[in-house]
């Protein structure tokens, strides 16, 4: 299957890898189908694009590369909804937002991306953990070794 990506242009993605979001992602609710797709080589970053939106993809990234303790409290109804019967079967991804100095670069920890990579099904919750921000650093500064 063909789709075009707003950061890729046309790329070929098997149908089978397509993720679903049942409520969307916070702010998109009406784009419920992306893929994960690598865009950088060597990089823990990846792109989240929407497989109906050429113009929405989202950087994302797995945020125990920076933030090793990182916890998201995962109910019974969060596993429901995925298709999972427990918290080791799910993926956490952080979307993140990179600014014109990519070491000043912010992952949304708040809003973490859950997904079950055996169902396909995904979902975006919102982590009520103080510790955590919407725009938790990556890098700590300019001489930090990268999240590689």
């Amino acid at each position: 299957m063909n789709i075009l990506s707003g950061r890729l242009g046309q790329i070929e993605i098997d149908p089978a890898a397509i993720l679903t979001f049942g409520d969307g992602v916070i702010g998109f609710p009406d784009y419920k189908r992306y893929v994960e797709l690598g865009f950088l080589e060597h990089s823990p970053l990846k792109l989240l694009q929407a497989v109906d939106a050429p113009e929405l993809g989202f950087i994302i990234i797995d945020p125990v590369l920076f933030a090793p303790d990182y916890r998201v409290e995962i109910t019974g109804e969060d596993l429901e909804s995925l298709g999972a019967s427990d918290p080791s079967e799910l993926v956490t991804r952080a979307i993140v937002t990179i600014p014109q100095d990519p070491y000043e670069m912010t992952a949304n920890l708040q809003g973490p991306l859950l997904i079950n990579p055996r169902t396909r099904l995904a979902r975006q919750l919102v982590n009520h953990n103080q510790d955590y921000t919407t725009k938790h650093r990556i890098l700590r500064g300019k001489d930090a070794p990268s999240a590689a």
